[in-house]
């Protein structure tokens, strides 16, 4: 599918307040990003600028996560970041956004498949995130330029990345793309699927009480 704009929706239906409207135009926002950064149509110069904020983060806490899914957002071309186009508030109602249809249909991808097993997934997190605590992931520094990981470190990482691949139904051309930008490192990798989640599970909690759905697809008015 190459870079193509066109018309989406985001449904919304029952009652909604302004700090969860908030919160779902920041995950989503955020989503669009790494979406934006997994599409292979990107040019070798976006590319790199991509590779490098991938490589550039220790990964120890909340600065790199918010950083990382910032940086990636704003390396979009200003014309193809998503822009509102309506806003109807009604049950049901629609936040009708113009942006690229690939990346929409990426992140909506990623929501309907955690909203399909949410309990599931949920778990999935809940145990990767206790075994990240037993193997001491936090306290690894990525932006050293050497890493001394231990194999079971390694394994656990790996293991759990596949978890979590599958949890989000990313294609073999999606995560062999992660880990390009990974560089094939491990614990990377997880710490970056784990933030991916944390984004998320708020959109797919809300499309599993029926409050949002989050749409991939041409607006009907686009088709016509």
């Amino acid at each position: 599918m190459p870079l193509v704009e066109e018309k989406i929706q985001l449904e919304l239906d029952g009652r909604w307040s302004l700090e969860e409207l908030s919160d779902v135009t920041k995950n989503y926002i955020h989503l669009y990003g790494f979406a934006y950064s997994l599409m292979p149509e990107l040019s070798s110069a976006r590319r790199a600028e991509i590779d490098y904020i991938y490589g550039k983060f220790p990964w120890k806490g909340g600065y790199s996560t918010v950083n990382f899914f910032n940086q990636l957002f704003h390396k979009i071309p200003r014309e193809r970041r998503p822009e509102v186009q309506r806003i109807q508030y009604a049950s049901p109602g629609f936040i009708e956004l113009s942006l690229l249809l690939l990346a929409a249909s990426t992140v909506a991808g990623i929501v309907k498949a955690v909203c399909s097993s949410i309990n599931a997934a949920h778990d999935t997190y809940r145990n990767i995130q206790k075994g990240a605590v037993e193997h001491k992931l936090s306290q690894i520094n990525l932006a050293k330029e050497e890493l001394d990981l231990k194999n079971r470190q390694i394994e656990f990482c790996k293991k759990s990345s596949k978890e979590l691949v599958k949890v989000f139904g990313l294609s073999p051309e999606h995560e062999s793309l992660i880990d390009q930008r990974t560089q094939n490192n491990p614990v990377m990798k997880l710490k970056i699927l784990l933030s991916v989640f944390r984004r998320v599970a708020p959109l797919a909690d809300k499309q599993a009480e029926g409050k949002l759905n989050v749409k991939g697809e041409k607006s009907e008015e686009s088709n016509q």
